[in-house]
């Protein structure tokens, strides 16, 4: 072969790869089901692997506290069951902790009318009296005289998931490069033909933009405008020194689970217009946790940090091909660890047809 002939082949193979942007949770699946699927993948980001709102999920994979009609869209409905079909493919740990999901809300009638709506709906979810959680969750100082439990809800670390997924993605010839920054979208009178990193150009046949609040940006680079919003959210980091919750406890006061045996997660809600010190925000948290558990004098709060996550418009994915720019792909959605699998999924189907 001729040093013109090789270089030919090159530019040929190139062509034919794909860019995902986006090395979060829904890149890091995107990467694995297109590698899965036989596909040339590289995949761009300009930190390490779930760095960004990824690591600041709570990584509450379930229906609890989600209102029954959440979950009723094409890519909503048929998360859980992908996500389950995905774990079979990893070999990498994730920090999975299945041990349901135990919620109530302000009012026993509210409960009831909770899992009645999830129950209607076809979704496993049951009522439990304060003796039976109590039993389940022996951590805990009280409980309502009724509370809802969903049995198949589960926690996993959604650092180790998204790095799992890469894992997966690199064995089957996926190629991740880390600390490289996407300027923008390349594209010509047919469509993308690449990007434009800080570190030159890549040509690619398809470019899938999976990288949160910042596609927007992105998106824009190759005239296409899309709506989504920053929403944030407030990820607690506490220690404990054992296990204070089996589960992923959420009540009116606070949402809790164990990260592992001495890692406690909380989940909190941002005042509109706050930009104080995350810290601040577990104060409350921090005194709740104190009065729901026996035994949580000595929890510390460790790590607090608020971060966007993406609400495209209506709370819909944006999930597939951009018919105005042939060959861009878009992978945006929130709630990003229990969709990934699905969003995933979605996009290997559509590159099928390309």
């Amino acid at each position: 072969m001729t040093t013109r002939e090789a270089e030919s082949e090159r530019r040929a193979t190139e062509r034919d790869r794909i860019i995902v942007i986006g090395a979060g949770v829904i890149g890091a699946s995107v990467a694995h089901h297109l590698a899965r699927a036989g596909h040339d993948v590289i995949v761009l980001d300009s930190r390490t692997p779930g760095a960004g709102v990824t690591a600041a999920s709570f990584a509450w994979v379930g229906m609890a506290k989600s209102p029954a009609d959440a979950y009723a869209g094409s890519v909503r409905q048929r998360a859980r069951p992908e996500f389950d079909r995905v774990l079979t493919e990893l070999t990498a740990p994730i920090g999975l902790r299945p041990f349901g999901a135990v919620t109530w809300e302000e009012s026993e009638d509210l409960t009831r009318a909770f899992v009645a709506d999830h129950q209607a709906a076809g979704h496993r979810m049951e009522l439990l009296t304060a003796r039976e959680v109590l039993m389940r969750e022996p951590g805990l100082r009280d409980a309502p005289d009724v509370v809802a439990y969903a049995p198949d809800d589960v926690g996993i670390d959604p650092v180790a998931y998204t790095r799992a997924l890469l894992q997966s993605a690199q064995e089957h010839g996926a190629e991740v490069r880390t600390g490289t920054t996407v300027l923008r979208v390349l594209s010509d009178g047919g469509g993308v033909r690449g990007v434009l990193t800080d570190r030159g150009e890549l040509e690619a046949k398809s470019v899938v933009v999976a990288a949160g609040t910042a596609s927007v940006g992105i998106a824009a680079s190759a005239g296409v405008d899309i709506d989504v919003v920053g929403s944030p959210c407030c990820l607690l980091r506490f220690s404990t020194p054992r296990p204070l919750v089996r589960g992923i406890l959420s009540t009116p006061e606070l949402e809790v689970r164990q990260l592992d045996d001495t890692t406690l997660l909380a989940a909190e809600d941002v005042p509109e217009g706050f930009l104080g010190d995350p810290r601040e925000l577990a104060v409350a948290t921090l005194a709740a946790i104190r009065s729901s558990f026996v035994d949580a004098e000595d929890v510390r709060l460790e790590h607090a940090v608020i971060a966007d996550r993406p609400i495209p418009a209506g709370d819909r994915p944006l999930v597939g091909p951009v018919p105005a720019m042939p060959g861009l792909h878009l992978a945006i959605a929130h709630p990003g660890v229990i969709l990934s699998a699905e969003i995933g999924r979605v996009v290997a189907a559509d590159h099928t047809l390309l």
